[in-house]
């Protein structure tokens, strides 16, 4: 099944005591290229990230963008600040030593020192972040991959289409080609007596001339390799894996035959068809381009 190589996919949820939310969006390119946008408590997860998104997708280059929001109770509330108090202490023992100094220093003067009590947040390994993430990523992709599907579903149907049109001047150029050697011998024989006159042809060496220019003249291979091409390109439509570089490449083969019928061919219909399947060529390769 084809699948397109541009595509956006989201997700949201998480598991306690986080939410995630995650956005996914790709764009055609040659290869499988990531690039993330992420909070500072996933910087080490990066690869894993890359790896999970490249099992489902070979080909596009791909941007992931991940937002952390925390659910309530994250913390263990408030606690002193050991070592400020200790510091605090300290110094006043120097000031109190210094200047002879009564020993006045109490709870209640501790209890006045600035931000003596901090929020103890609690620290979660790179495991705990990934085994929340790893699931709502997997929705993500999921979505992506939809989406993906679904475009692909209509680059099939736009490809079908135009190589029906393909298909119907190429049985059309057959038809005009076995009708060819006997027009071409006709006015070649036509333009001969127009140069001699009234002498008298030698028929045999002019039998010899027509088949010689009939041989190389003929397309009958090249239409049989474009047909095969095309059934070819039909059939791998249908296929799974990563169909992007191998329809491309039967479409280049397909347009190597269409240039070589365009060159041998002496009839202008033959050459106005060939332009009409090559235009139709020209199309699904850039279709093609957009499949992964």
């Amino acid at each position: 099944m084809i699948k397109s190589m541009t595509g956006f996919g989201q997700a949201s949820g998480g598991r306690s005591p986080f939410k995630w939310a995650v956005e996914l969006r790709s764009w055609n390119h040659r290869f499988f290229e990531c690039s993330t946008r992420l909070p500072n408590v996933l910087s080490g997860l990066d690869e894993r990230i890359r790896d999970l998104l490249n099992s489902h997708i070979k080909r596009g280059k791909i941007t992931v963008s991940i937002a952390l929001k925390s659910k309530p109770n994250e913390s263990n509330g408030l606690v002193l600040d050991q070592k400020k108090i200790d510091f605090y202490i300290k110094t006043m023992r120097k000031i109190q030593k210094k200047h002879r100094l009564g020993d006045n220093l109490s709870v209640g003067a501790l209890m006045n020192v600035p931000n003596l009590f901090i929020v103890d947040h609690k620290e979660y390994t790179p495991e705990q972040y990934w085994s929340s993430l790893k699931p709502v990523l997997g929705e993500a992709v999921k979505s992506l991959l939809n989406a993906k599907a679904k475009e692909g579903i209509a680059l099939t149907k736009d490809m079908k289409k135009r190589m029906d049109i393909i298909l119907n001047a190429i049985r059309l150029v057959r038809d005009l080609a076995q009708k060819e050697p006997g027009e071409r011998r006709n006015r070649l024989k036509d333009r001969l007596q127009e140069l001699v006159q009234n002498e008298k042809l030698d028929s045999g060496r002019l039998e010899q001339e027509i088949a010689f220019l009939a041989e190389r003249s003929d397309i009958t291979e090249e239409l049989v390799r474009t047909e095969h091409h095309l059934d070819f390109l039909k059939k791998s439509i249908a296929g799974t894996g990563e169909l992007g570089k191998k329809l491309d490449f039967i479409a280049q083969e397909i347009h190597r035959e269409a240039n070589t019928i365009a060159s041998k061919a002496q009839s202008s219909q033959i050459a106005e068809e060939v332009i009409k399947i090559k235009s139709e060529l020209e199309k699904i390769r850039e279709q093609v381009q957009n499949i992964e």
